[in-house]
């Protein structure tokens, strides 16, 4: 990403994290993970706030 190369972090614990999500076998960690998946969508959304 070359507008914002610090987000790239946030883009591969994404993937993770939606990987993670979906093959989760129960709500309980579905509900652990989403809150987390939220913040790195916050995350990315604030750091492309700047760049345009």
């Amino acid at each position: 990403n070359e507008r914002n190369p610090m987000t790239d972090v946030l883009h591969l614990t994404q993937i993770e994290l939606l990987n993670r999500y979906r093959d989760a076998s129960d709500d309980e960690t579905r509900a652990t993970i989403a809150p987390i998946i939220q913040a790195s969508i916050n995350g990315i959304a604030a750091a492309m706030q700047s760049t345009g």
